[in-house]
């Protein structure tokens, strides 16, 4: 069977047309858009978070940054606060929290412990808080946000530390709990209110699955309202479980 060359090209044409379509943020990078510290933070943050690795990946930091970028703008005027909740870390980037023997802690306290000074100038350590030395801990400064999990290791086994461990955030308010899927991420936003410690009274979630640069809005849910957990509750709420042990 013959096939005419112009069928061939309105066909290659048709299947140019329908990859386009199932992709329509293929062609725009992140210098095509706008971003604000904030932003450029934020994908930071959850780019740390999702990899696990001591300093954020740039591919996951960028696609983090678009995929935001997209949600906010497809459905912020739908879902308003959506706009406002930010990513937060369980910890502080670039943070270490360290606890001293009695005598170490007063080397410290008068400049004269110098077993950490490789690891303070490889890892770029800028301020020594040593507030609380008297009760025995004092907090590392990073100048770069770094996984404090990294560090943990590093730190502890140095002479006349006790412990290093990540300096937590407490309470909880709104956030952005991403997870990793298959071919993607997910985006569960939380809003909170009526807060006390360590959480909120009242919330709102709105869940969001990324998988191939096409964004499906998998639903939202207000517990005051419907207290029966909406169907694709259990998967979304696999985020909060892994925010929990970063």
């Amino acid at each position: 069977m013959v096939i005419s060359w112009r069928i061939i090209i309105l066909l290659s044409l048709l299947s140019l047309v329908l990859v386009c379509c199932s992709n329509p943020y293929s062609s725009l990078s992140k210098h095509d858009f706008e971003f604000t510290s904030e932003d450029n933070e934020e994908a930071e943050l959850i780019a740390l978070c999702l990899s696990g690795e001591l300093v954020a990946p740039d591919n996951l930091y960028d696609l983090v940054l678009m995929d935001l970028e997209n949600i906010r703008t497809a459905f912020g005027n739908k879902f308003e606060p959506i706009k406002s909740i930010r990513f937060r870390p369980p910890w502080v980037a670039g943070c270490l929290l360290v606890g001293f023997d009695s005598s170490t802690a007063e080397m410290v306290a008068n400049g004269e412990y110098h077993a950490w000074d490789e690891l303070n100038m490889e890892y770029q350590v800028t301020e020594i808080d040593t507030t609380s030395i008297r009760n025995n801990w004092g907090i590392l400064y990073f100048k770069d946000k770094l996984n404090p999990r990294h560090l943990l290791g590093l730190y502890s086994g140095l002479p006349g530390i006790r412990y290093a461990e990540p300096n937590m955030w407490f309470g909880g308010s709104s956030n952005v709990y991403p997870g990793k899927t298959m071919r993607g991420i997910s985006y569960l936003f939380s809003e909170g209110s009526g807060d006390f410690f360590p959480g909120s009274i009242h919330r709102r979630y709105w869940y969001f699955v990324v998988e191939l640069n096409r964004i499906k809005f998998i639903g939202y849910w207000f517990p005051d309202e419907h207290p029966v957990n909406p169907p694709w509750w259990r998967e979304a709420e696999r985020n909060i479980d892994q925010f929990r042990l970063w």
